[in-house]
């Protein structure tokens, strides 16, 4: 499904971002100790010290981007990055990964395990990323702020939605009808208009919507909530726009009017039984 797609997208950016830290969290600066720089190219290897105080460390850097490791093994395991090799290999799915620490991590997609714990609310979360997350919500922590309305956010995906309101871009495209959209969600309500699917079903008399929010609003049926109150004459409505059509009568407002002799009205279904006179005398045969 879509939201497994979401997720298993998510759950990869996740992966790959605790795979980078695992790999270069041993960088050290170079005010004391040994560096060696090794040619993976030549296996030559020349040695420069810097300053050295009681101990003496060697350091292993990667020729192509110049990170650097204690161990020789840390840095043929960052190389798998920039080879692409992706020996280890999820036996449920197919997933691969650059080490075995990341195919771990994985597989709690699989097995449900949640070893991180909010310790606000008890939510418990696959990935240390995704508690980090979500920890925002209680602390109120938006750090992504946009530089040009000044908007923040809890989290970086979020920002970059946000930017294309200011940028016009509308990367998700409809194959089917070539209608685009900024957001991937905007993209799945839609193609439920060409598909027919409607997942979301009311409990209470089963019938079935496209949209959750459609659901909801259809819930008030069985409910008989009206939240939508009027100010001046204190009458409720189910739904807002039953409100708006409602305040017409307060302000006489009548914002439908007829192409044709230019009459006005309050609601558009009285403007559709008004133009049926002019049907009519459209197809009256003449005398």
């Amino acid at each position: 499904s879509h939201y497994t797609e979401q997720y298993n997208v998510f759950e990869g950016e996740v992966l790959n971002e605790i795979e980078e830290k695992d790999q270069y969290e041993n960088l050290h600066d170079f005010i004391t100790g040994e560096k060696s720089f090794c040619s993976l190219q030549s296996g030559k290897t020349s040695t420069r010290k810097i300053a050295q105080k009681t101990e003496t460390r060697n350091y292993f850097a990667c020729f192509q981007c110049g990170k650097t490791f204690n161990q020789q093994g840390k840095l043929n395991r960052h190389m798998k990055i920039h080879n692409r090799e992706n020996p280890f290999t999820c036996q449920q799915c197919g997933n691969s990964f650059t080490n075995k620490g990341s195919l771990n991590k994985h597989m709690r997609v699989h097995t449900g395990e949640k070893p991180y714990t909010c310790n606000q609310c008890g939510k418990s979360f696959s990935f240390h990323g995704n508690l980090k997350v979500h920890t925002r919500i209680h602390t109120g922590e938006k750090p992504f702020i946009c530089k040009q309305c000044g908007k923040s956010f809890s989290q970086h995906v979020n920002l970059e939605s946000h930017m294309r309101i200011h940028t016009g871009e509308k990367p998700f495209t409809c194959k089917q009808c070539g209608k685009s959209f900024r957001q991937p969600g905007n993209l799945v309500h839609h193609m439920r208009i060409h598909t027919g699917e409607k997942p979301f079903t009311c409990k209470q008399c089963g019938k079935s919507f496209s949209q959750p929010g459609t659901l909801n609003y259809h819930m008030r049926v069985h409910t008989e909530k009206k939240p939508f109150t009027c100010l001046k004459c204190g009458n409720s409505f189910t739904h807002k726009g039953s409100l708006n059509r409602h305040m017409r009568t307060h302000t006489e407002e009548k914002p439908y009017i007829c192409p044709q002799c230019g009459k006005s009205f309050s609601q558009e279904r009285y403007l559709e039984i008004h133009m049926r006179i002019h049907t009519r005398e459209k197809f009256q045969p003449k005398r």
